[in-house]
């Protein structure tokens, strides 16, 4: 089996880095607008340095790793060669790309998977959202998820629930690195040096999330347990309330949301 993937951007790179660790693949092409990034990625990583006409000639899966406005352009390019062939799985990275607007752009023959996955799968602990299109072969779920195993965690979803799985999962590590990086500034703030500072914050938040995988105890129910009566973290917590915190996490998932949404336009 052959696998492909147009486009090395941090997403793309970060699955590609995630298949190459797959065992019994073939082959898996590379192909980016960047010459000079291939090459380094290969040099690094492994892989077959590739174009995209080869991609699109015989890979019998293609991760789809440009930007939602570059894909008409794209499998418009090469829609004689798609045209030619039988079909293919095709996996979009797009956001806001529906699956309905990605089978306008290639052949009907063609199997489509709609993801969304967050940075963390670089180094497997990420958050990948996906979706099948309706023709999609009974063995397409499995060999999708053999191929991205070691990513993270996999959440099969209808496909009006993406955009949303976007705005949460697929924006939210940033919303968290800007947590991580205030609890540093904190901890600086009051006298902590700057390296430990980071260290204990990052470890925190990891420690944090694991609590509510493990336990599968409501964060409210957890909180409560840090809370003493008078103590400091529930004055803490007050101050994050009167802040308006949990609203202004909110905004920024249905920001990103509705951003999604307009990006597919």
């Amino acid at each position: 089996m052959k696998i492909g993937f147009t486009g090395l951007g941090n997403m793309g790179a970060s699955l590609a880095k995630v298949v190459i660790g797959t065992r019994s693949i073939d082959k898996i092409l590379l192909a980016n607008r960047s010459q000079a990034k291939v090459d380094t990625f290969v040099a690094n990583y492994g892989g077959q340095v590739s174009n995209n006409e080869e991609v699109f000639t015989v890979a019998d899966v293609i991760f789809l790793g440009v930007k939602p406005a570059q894909f008409s352009e794209l499998l418009s390019q090469y829609q004689t060669i798609l045209e030619n062939r039988d079909s293919i799985l095709l996996i979009s990275m797009a956001a806001g790309l529906t699956l309905k607007k990605l089978g306008n752009l290639v052949p009907s023959q063609h199997r489509l998977i709609r993801i969304m996955p967050n940075t963390p799968v670089s180094i497997g602990q990420g958050v990948i959202s996906y979706a099948m299109s309706a023709n999609c072969h009974p063995g397409d779920k499995q060999l999708f998820c053999q191929l991205l195993a070691n990513a993270g965690k996999l959440v099969d979803l209808n496909e009006d629930l993406i955009d949303a799985a976007t705005g949460l999962a697929g924006c939210g590590p940033a919303f968290v690195y800007l947590f991580i990086e205030a609890l540093a500034d904190a901890g600086v703030q009051t006298g902590l040096p700057r390296e430990k500072a980071l260290e204990m914050a990052a470890q925190t938040v990891v420690g944090a999330g694991q609590m509510v995988l493990e336990t599968q105890q409501h964060p409210g129910v957890l909180k409560d347990q840090v809370c003493s009566p008078g103590g400091a973290t529930i004055a803490g917590v007050a101050s994050l309330e009167e802040h308006s915190f949990r609203g202004t996490v909110m905004d920024a998932v249905y920001q990103s949301y509705k951003r999604t949404q307009e990006l597919g336009k």
